[in-house]
């Protein structure tokens, strides 16, 4: 351990600890830089960062520099406030300051630093500022602006050390260095996003995002992106009941501080124009309390002969579907739908949220084959949950041949055309609800933005098809069920359902 003195007060901290880290806990706050990134090898390249060590005859950066027994340091000395200042203006010398059309605004590294740390009279005059590409487009999902690149190097070191795709470099010398991509190459892997989050000015900009919304307007909810197995945590931004971007919320047991570009984009999803909006009734239009008046003669009491559920389906819906039915009434599949090819890193082929709840509760996967063959061999109604299992032409041909078909849905597609009963349901980002990702991690996810139309929370509808059908009483709120669930699969005391930490739940390790 080493003990030194940072801005007049004593510190102990491990040896090897790097003078960033330690000066950010005892400040309270990160030292000025661009460079430095926890995740991604030092560069010192910003020079934003220096602190004064007595006993140094210069200004030393703290990102390349680790802690000493004995150590005396000083980060808000006159000396390193105009250290700051100088190097913010070579930084600056060459910067369009296009603030008001920058989509980073507000969110701006060069902007936070400025009004921290700046605020000095400019000397150097706009005419001779260097000229370089502006919205260069670099890949399916980036936009390049070198005039206000830092170079900082943040960006290239992701594609060099985490995809070590290496589609990035730092070209020419002096005020003419650009980022940009070696010819002939597109940033085209499957984290490219990454790059815009890791940029800290506005030189790297998202496509999709573009001009679509100041970020000073947006809230942000608490999510799990519900594009594959990994479960990545995301933060949902979203403003006037519509997700304008998903970007990776840190959890070092999950993904980090990256997530794939697919996960990115499955927010469309949410206001796709096939989106299922109201009841429907053999395709006509109705209400929920018609098409309950419906739903209860149809069942007349009794259970349905078969439910079918998707991986796409909350736990808690899950658990809810398998109190419908009883014995071996309640399956999935097909089980290898959503199955596509996965990476190294974080992207899994299997493209679902939820597949090892099922195996939570106990709910087998069949093949299109034999899930056909139960569908057929079903006495009574068929209620799907989730999903579009229709896609697959043998289980859609033999959903076409029952008689009644229940679908509980966000889209409409194969499914929902066959079915005499569909009911609207919310996605992922209009409700509350928990998912278990691959590593059989319990993580729980917010609602972001309010349900559209006529569509109702898939635990509710659940809840209210079961009080058709059965005695027992049903859950009135998300955390009843919860518990009700916990108590009913997990051991006493290993998993405390009503708290939300920040990094989600995982069952026998309590809270991570």
């Amino acid at each position: 351990m080493a003990k030194l003195t940072i801005d007049d007060q004593e510190y102990e901290f491990p040896d090897g600890t790097s003078l960033f880290d330690a000066c950010r806990e005892a400040r309270g706050e990160d030292l000025p830089h661009f460079c430095y990134h926890p995740d991604l090898p030092v560069a010192g390249v910003c020079r934003l960062c220096q602190v004064e060590v007595e006993g140094m005859p210069k200004l030393t950066i703290a990102c390349n520099t680790t802690v000493r027994d004995g150590m005396v340091v000083h980060t808000r000395s006159e000396k390193v406030r105009k250290a700051v200042q100088q190097i913010l203006e070579m930084h600056l010398i060459n910067h369009p300051v296009d603030c008001p059309i920058c989509d980073q605004a507000g969110e701006c590294g060069l902007q936070n630093q400025y009004m921290q740390y700046g605020l000095y009279e400019s000397k150097v005059e706009i005419k001779a500022k260097v000229k370089k590409h502006k919205a260069k487009v670099i890949g399916p999902y980036v936009i390049l602006d070198q005039e206000r690149c830092v170079l900082c190097s943040r960006c290239v070191r992701f594609c060099n050390e985490v995809t070590k795709t290496g589609e990035l470099g730092i070209f020419n010398r002096g005020d003419r260095a650009e980022v940009d991509v070696a010819p002939g190459v597109e940033l085209d892997n499957n984290y490219s996003m990454n790059t815009v989050d890791l940029c800290p000015v506005g030189a790297l900009t998202s496509r999709d995002f573009r001009f679509a919304k100041r970020v000073w307007m947006l809230k942000s909810a608490q999510g799990v992106c519900p594009g594959c197995a990994t479960g990545c945590n995301v933060r949902i931004d979203h403003e006037g009941g519509r997700v304008y971007r998903l970007k990776p919320r840190y959890n070092p047991e999950v993904n980090g501080r990256w997530m794939c570009d697919r996960g990115r984009m499955t927010y469309k999803q949410v206001h796709d124009e096939r989106r299922l909006l109201a009841p429907l009734w053999n395709g006509k239009e109705v209400s929920w309390a018609e098409i309950q008046e419906h739903l209860a003669r149809v069942l007349d009491g009794g259970t349905p002969g078969l439910v079918l559920v998707s991986p796409h389906a909350s736990l808690e819906e899950m658990f809810l579907a398998g109190k419908l039915v009883s014995g071996g009434a309640i399956v999935s599949g097909p089980a290898d739908q959503h199955r596509e090819q996965g990476d190294d890193l974080l992207l899994d082929a299997d493209r679902t949220p939820n597949r090892k709840g099922l195996a939570v509760l106990d709910i087998p996967e069949l093949s299109a084959e034999d899930l056909a063959r139960r569908i057929g061999a079903a006495e009574g109604p068929v209620l799907v949950l989730g999903g579009d299992p229709g896609r697959d032409e043998t289980v859609g041909g033999a959903l076409q041949g029952c008689d009644t078909v229940v679908f509980l849905g966000t889209h409409d597609g194969p499914t929902a055309h066959g079915a005499q009963f569909v009911l609207p349901l919310a996605m992922w980002a209009e409700k509350a609800g928990t998912f278990v990702n691959r590593q059989g991690r319990w993580q729980g996810f917010q609602q972001a933005v309010a349900r559209p139309g006529s569509v109702r929370e898939g635990w509710r509808v659940m809840g209210e098809i079961l009080s058709l059908v059965a005695d027992s009483a049903v859950p009135r709120s998300l955390g009843a069920l919860r518990s009700e669930l916990v108590a009913a699969v997990l051991s006493e005391g290993e998993l405390d359902m009503d708290r939300m930490p920040e990094f989600g739940f995982i069952p026998g390790g309590g809270e991570r």
